[in-house]
């Protein structure tokens, strides 16, 4: 699927084997299809002469392979499969390289050069396609998917119909211009229509203009199914059919409507909604759209952000949710398992008719004065000024090009994004590190939505230059269609980092509880109920840095309703080694889902782990690197399971089906009573080499009253190989068991075997090899004591980092008006 070649200028009629270079079909289906041609020239398969359906390359009717590879118009097929090699041409070559591109490509010559015989020529294409356009219906003759009547469209299918009704549009609006004066055009077809006894006698170039927009134009805007589209591209396409046909007498009337759907297009933190690669699908018909206007009524792209603030993020956010300048976090339908990829917002370097994405985020950062659009297209340019913004509407390029050094002079090339949470697209990033030692924690707290998966509260990681706890990508349509059980793997929940409840896939929305972006210390908790319809869906994840280049994460993932919990967990492709486990052949999961091999051990105590050993797939560390990601489970209770989960992997260039089966972790708690309260945690770590991390532990927490604190909430010490230690708390707010003693503002933590005391949702205490406190961060709290250091906080505070170093105290994040005291032993070192 997708792979065959097709060249319909250097192989007419014929589709190339990717695999052994062969052309089918085999037979001369050019003559077949010209002995079928009725009297208005139009092929009549009862018409043709079925005497040529024969293989041209072995004539002999006694031959075996007389018929093989013959395609009389319904495909060849040898009793098992069926291959439609004429119909895939007439719809990727005969239409889209023959018909439509030379419809767009004479029209932007004619643009170019004035010359009226390309206009003349698009002309006699256009008016040919509206005598036969509106009998054209995708859904009663279209083949998809291995059946007929699944699509809506014309000659296409729905979203490829709407593309091509826009190039055809367009191409007529830039031509028409030149009919008036073209007699040569209305004499050609005036000839043609009496020849064939046309309706229309295309007596004048109003005869011509009036086929293609009543039978293209207008047929299209009335069967709006056939031209059905990604939002907003089908409200693009009938905003340029409605500017072509009516513009300027209804201009007020057509802009209102552009704001009106421009409106809905960047209302969830300035994009669509749509998930996966379908999320910078419309930004790049938008930048087109807004462009073309902008081109032929200066000012309307400024118009537009002033009357529709959030476009101003519209074309940040793919900026904002790439990380090591290499993956763009963009869970659902988009991608494959572990690649990296482009940025989604296209640039081109050939200086056409369109707009130019260069030229575009330059009017951008002129209107904005963002910088980053400036920086984006300089990047894009592989950070030159040379060519730039190609396009040939640019007045002086010279002088944009010296205004683009200096606004990099100014700020720098490189981009530095910060952690991010849209909470209207239900996406938080984590950041850390720079260059080469960058790394990202996302958290996905929503399930389902246009093009998206059932993959609420999925963690994903970015280190050491990979993407480490990978999506799995788009559905692989090319083992069978959208119907097969590989598709609906990847669409499952459990196909993703996160947990299942009761084996239902999860669908809703969560919601940001807490956030802190600190200098080594990041925490994102988010909270989803909605998505498994029970009482606690919640996880919180941490961030820590180890060293310039090294990191953490504390991983904890309270879940209440149901009776059974599974919590899912792969990594990249490789081979996984077990400590603390003792395990036997399991049962498997079930469920429908893709997995086998499991192995479980029944009784897995707290503290066993599993080291991937990463394999470079791909070719993209350097040849002496040695990664590994560790995932350490702290949970109670549990039982541990590995197994494999089946991935569609492109890691041979010459196979579209590709497969494999990775390791994964199954963390399974259950109950015969509901509802089940689980609280798993884990301690992931990725490094090269050797691991960081000496040893983890639990710890139970204690109140000042000495009462013991419930299983939901968490602390765990984390013991560094240089010495260091760290301990992080995090209470179980929502607490909707109603266990007691029940969380409250003013209740003290105390981790057991430590003297840390705290009040509050969060903390991070990181202690020196030498036993002296380093590192505070507090989350939503107000204070916390160690037995040499004390901060107290004048109010509740979201979040602050404080570094001390050398008997002083520095606040790093957060509010320093929200403090009350900071002090070491019993000396004040805050003074405010």
């Amino acid at each position: 699927m997708y792979n065959w070649k097709i060249n319909a200028w250097k192989h007419p009629w014929k589709l190339q084997c990717p695999h052994c270079g062969q052309l089918f079909p085999k037979n001369d289906f050019h003559k077949f299809y010209l002995s079928g041609l009725d009297e208005n020239s139009i092929f009549q398969h009862n018409l043709a002469d079925r005497s040529l359906l024969y293989n041209t390359e072995h004539p002999d009717p006694a031959d075996p392979l007389h018929k093989f590879g013959v395609d009389g118009g319904k495909g060849y097929s040898d009793g098992k499969r069926t291959w439609h090699f004429i119909a895939t041409y007439l719809v990727y070559g005969q239409w889209k390289q023959v018909v439509l591109a030379g419809i767009e490509n004479l029209a932007d010559a004619y643009v170019i050069t004035g010359d009226a015989v390309y206009a003349r020529k698009a002309g006699i294409l256009l008016d040919r396609v509206a005598d036969l356009y509106p009998d054209f219906d995708f859904r009663t003759q279209g083949w998809m998917y291995e059946r007929i009547n699944y699509s809506w469209g014309y000659i296409s299918y729905w979203q490829q119909a709407g593309e091509e009704l826009q190039a055809i549009a367009l191409a007529y609006d830039k031509v028409r211009g030149n009919w008036p004066h073209n007699r040569q055009l209305v004499h050609f077809l005036s000839q043609k229509a009496m020849q064939h006894k046309l309706e229309n006698p295309k007596s004048s170039h109003t005869d011509i203009r009036r086929n293609i927009e009543d039978r293209i134009l207008r047929d299209s805007l009335n069967h709006p199914s056939k031209i059905r589209n990604n939002y907003p591209l089908q409200e693009i396409v009938v905003t340029y059919v409605k500017t072509i046909l009516d513009w300027p007498e209804k201009r007020d009337e057509i802009i209102a409507e552009i704001q009106q759907w421009m409106e809905e297009a960047v209302r969830v933190d300035g994009v669509t909604g749509e998930k996966g690669g379908y999320s910078s699908l419309g930004l790049n018909h938008i930048l087109s759209f807004l462009g073309h206007y902008d081109r032929a009524e200066p000012g309307f792209l400024r118009k537009m952000v002033y009357l529709l603030p959030d476009l101003r993020k519209t074309y940040r956010f793919h900026i904002d949710t790439r990380v090591l300048e290499a993956y763009n976090i963009l869970p659902g339908d988009g991608g494959t398992f572990g690649r990296k990829q482009g940025y989604r917002i296209q640039f081109s370097k050939r200086s056409g008719l369109d707009t130019s994405a260069y030229s575009f985020f330059w009017k951008l950062y002129e209107i904005t004065g963002d910088p980053t659009y400036a920086q984006t297209l300089y990047r894009e340019n592989s950070c030159k000024l040379d060519g730039l913004p190609y396009d040939i509407f640019c007045e002086s390029p010279v002088d944009l090009q010296f205004r683009v050094q200096e606004a990099i002079d100014r700020v720098g090339a490189e981009i530095q994004p910060a952690s991010i949470d849209k909470k209207q697209w239900r996406l938080a990033i984590l950041r850390s590190g720079e260059g080469d030692k960058a790394r990202a924690l996302a958290l996905d707290y929503d399930s389902g939505g246009r093009h998206g998966h059932k993959d609420g509260m999925v963690l994903s990681l970015y280190a050491k230059g990979l993407d480490l706890m990978p999506d799995l990508g788009y559905p692989p349509v090319q083992f069978g269609g959208w119907d097969t059980q590989q598709v609906k793997w990847y669409y499952q929940t459990a196909s993703h980092p996160t947990v299942v409840v009761d084996g239902k896939d999860n669908n809703g929305v969560g919601k940001t509880t807490l956030w802190a972006d600190g200098e080594r210390f990041r925490a994102i908790r988010a909270s989803g109920a909605d998505l498994t319809k029970g009482k606690q869906f919640e996880r919180t994840a941490t961030l820590i840095d180890i060293s310039e280049s090294d990191c953490y994460v504390l991983d904890i993932f309270r879940v209440v309703g149901g009776n059974d919990h599974a919590k899912f967990m792969h990594s990249y492709f490789g081979t996984i080694g077990t400590e603390g486990l003792s395990l036997k052949a399991g049962r498997d999961y079930g469920y429908g889902t893709l997995m086998r091999n499991f192995q479980t051990d029944t009784a897995a105590e707290p503290g066993w782990s599993v080291d991937w050993k990463i394999e470079d797939s791909y070719g993209y560390l350097p040849h002496q690197a040695d990664v590994h990601l560790r995932y350490i489970d702290l949970t109670s209770g549990a039982e541990a399971s590995i197994a494999e989960g089946w991935v569609a992997a492109s890691r041979s260039a010459y196979s579209s089906k590709a497969q494999d089966w990775i390791p994964r972790i199954m963390v399974r708690r259950s109950s015969e009573q509901a509802p089940l309260a689980s609280t798993f945690v884990a301690v992931i770590e990725p490094y090269d080499g050797q691991s960081n991390i000496r040893h983890v532990r639990r710890c139970s927490l204690r109140g000042r009253d000495g009462l013991n604190w419930p299983d939901t909430h968490v602390a765990v010490e984390v013991q560094l190989v240089d010495g260091r230690k760290d301990i992080i708390i995090a209470a179980d707010v929502e607490n909707p068991m109603g266990l007691t003693p029940d969380w409250q503002e003013t209740a003290v933590m105390v981790p057991d075997g430590t003297d840390v005391r705290f009040r509050g949702e969060l903390c991070w205490v990181r202690w020196d090899s030498d036993g002296s406190v380093s590192r505070i961060a507090i989350c939503r709290g107000q204070s916390i004591s160690t037995e040499t250091v004390s901060i107290g906080l004048k109010v509740i505070t979201e979040f602050i980092e404080v570094h001390f170093d050398d008997n002083h105290a520095k606040i790093v994040a957060g509010s320093q008006e929200n403090v009350g005291y900071i002090k070491i032993g019993n000396r004040s070192v805050w003074n405010r």
